[in-house]
């Protein structure tokens, strides 16, 4: 697995296509930051603004951002639209506890501070604008230049008109702050499963931005990977993205050790929101990221992420080299 340099910036990786029957030392999976160690120092946070204003086994300890800020410095009552409810309402039967993305008992996310450095940085925000005007939020990730990974309903919205109108990608947005820029996008992929079928097990897809943008170069881009059941069930999974609840446009994270997996799925107790639908969920191996699934579900019982199987892996490369 071979690390590439494009421009100085040296965050691309190889993708993995491989099916490991045990979880070697040379692929112990970790953190990116120390779940235990956040959730101390988010609660100690939060216990101080109370008091002032009457809120694989292996482990990687060192944070890789500045500090934690308090959660409840950010839940904003704005209405904030996300992508899932495009393609899911009330007269489909789902309620937001049974399929958006949720908070699971205590909110032990975390705010990222340095956006402007990897991985952080190839994490995108999604400004979407729906074919009938409507807008939305959702979550997307670097894999080449110009190529975008997300879910499949923040670009095919069942009912809103089918295929958006366009998505503004924004690497690495911190607040009014936009490190690197941004571009529109106005050519999507998707699968049929998700398209004529709104199938959850093919609800995936990706943005290919314009010729003219270099995106994916200045931040770097994530590694894909296959991984069997038993790998994944020791797998220690991150996931960072959007949320709607702390106004869409600053990034929060958190990661767990996987709760179970399916032939299509990875299911979690990782804490997410809407707006991270189309984030990635990774894994930390080697100093290397590869993303395993594509974060879009939720339940009271666990969210989950569309499982990066062959199929899909071939596609999501396809993609990526489109993007080149």
């Amino acid at each position: 697995m071979a690390t590439k340099k494009s421009n100085g910036v040296e965050n691309f990786y190889d993708d993995v296509l491989v099916d490991e029957n045990l979880v070697s030392d040379q692929e112990k999976t970790e953190f990116e930051i120390d779940p235990q160690e956040a959730q101390d120092q988010a609660q100690s946070m939060d216990a101080e603004v109370s008091s002032t204003a009457s809120n694989e086994n292996e482990s990687f300890g060192q944070f890789e951002v500045d500090g934690i800020e308090s959660m409840s410095s950010y839940v904003t009552d704005d209405p904030i639209l996300d992508a899932f409810y495009g393609s899911y309402a009330p007269a489909d039967g789902l309620s937001a506890s049974e399929s958006a993305e949720v908070i699971i008992g205590a909110d032990n996310r975390i705010k990222i501070n340095a956006t402007n450095v990897y991985p952080w940085r190839a994490i995108c925000a999604l400004k979407i604008t729906a074919k009938n005007g409507r807008r939305f939020i959702g979550t997307g990730w670097m894999v080449s230049k110009r190529t975008v990974i997300t879910a499949g309903h923040c670009i095919y919205m069942h009912n809103e008109g089918g295929w958006v109108r366009s998505v503004e990608v924004i690497p690495g947005l911190n607040g009014a702050l936009r490190p690197f820029g941004s571009a529109v996008g106005t050519s999507f992929r998707s699968t049929q499963g998700w398209v004529s079928s709104k199938s959850r097990n093919h609800d995936y897809g990706a943005i290919i931005l314009p010729s003219n943008t270099n995106l994916g170069n200045r931040t770097g881009s994530f590694g894909l990977a296959v991984k069997n059941d038993a790998f994944l069930r020791a797998a220690n999974l991150n996931l960072s993205g959007y949320p709607g609840d702390k106004g869409g446009n600053e990034q929060w994270y958190m990661a767990q050790r996987t709760k179970s997996v399916s032939s299509r799925v990875i299911y979690y107790n990782i804490d997410t929101y809407g707006g991270q639908s189309g984030a990635p969920v990774w894994i930390l191996t080697g100093g290397k990221r590869y993303a395993v699934g594509i974060h879009t579900n939720g339940a009271s019982s666990g969210n989950s992420a569309t499982r990066i199987v062959t199929p899909v892996f071939n596609n999501l490369v396809s993609w990526k080299n489109q993007g080149l």
